[in-house]
């Protein structure tokens, strides 16, 4: 919680209810399995007891950590020892292949394509990355676009592993931007003119159905109206609106 969230408090914060963050991993069941992140070291346990339970004795095919850093592919090698038949898949762009052991796998390119069985996914170079080393994910069978550390947010105790449009206060602009302002810190630096060019690129290009960040609620609805709304949290962003430390 930041002093200016205490002293003007937004729309959708509750001063009696903790501020939560989520760190996700998306599991992808198709005729092969595929895991797109890892999640932090500091919920190994939880990761591996949710994916015994969703795998229900079959393998685990790929692991794809979006980027290096511990949040994303904190898990990798445990769950590679976990899992010795799986591939690990990360991408083929930038430096950092060797953190957390992510040199151990095959490099993938933006474009190529991998079938599941019942699932495509498309391998994306992330328009909004947090380190050079990143790749986003689509599945083309549920539309729905894989943006790591873009579009997430914070939310409220009480709201953990809800989607987005069932959230107590709808997610707003200003919500967004309390966890972006600080995940991808170099927005205040940009010229928000070519990022909303970029926005409009991904809609054009890719039109989601569905969003799913690393950091925030999964966005199930009005998916593409929400990458719209992100040119108004770039714009808050570098006018600096909200750029205080999280305490």
């Amino acid at each position: 919680m930041t002093d200016a969230m205490r002293e003007d408090p937004p729309d959708w914060f509750d001063g009696d209810r903790l501020v939560h963050v989520c760190n996700n991993a998306y599991f992808i069941d198709g005729e092969q399995t595929l895991l797109y992140d890892t999640v932090s070291p500091g919920a190994r346990n939880q990761l591996m007891d949710a994916l015994e339970e969703l795998l229900n004795g079959n393998s685990l095919d790929y692991v794809v950590p979006s980027h290096p850093e511990a949040p994303h592919a904190g898990n990798a090698n445990a769950l590679l020892q976990r899992y010795p038949d799986a591939t690990l898949l990360s991408s083929a762009y930038g430096r950092g292949e060797e953190l957390y052991y992510l040199d151990q796998g095959r490099q993938v390119e933006a474009g190529e394509t991998l079938d599941l069985g019942g699932y495509t996914v498309e391998f994306l170079d992330a328009t909004f990355p947090d380190t050079a080393f990143h790749i986003w994910l689509k599945e083309h069978t549920s539309n729905t676009l894989f943006t790591a550390d873009w579009m997430g947010s914070p939310h409220l105790e009480g709201e953990c592993l809800l989607f987005s449009d069932e959230l107590d206060s709808p997610l707003s602009a200003k919500q967004i931007m309390e966890f972006q302002a600080r995940a991808l810190r170099w927005l205040q630096y940009c010229d928000p003119e070519l990022v909303h060019r970029s926005i409009d690129d991904l809609i054009q290009t890719h039109n989601p159905d569905i969003v799913c960040p690393a950091h925030g609620t999964v966005i199930r609805e009005d998916a593409v109206a929400y990458m719209e709304e992100m040119k108004r949290v770039v714009d808050m962003i570098t006018t600096g609106e909200r750029l205080a430390e999280l305490k």
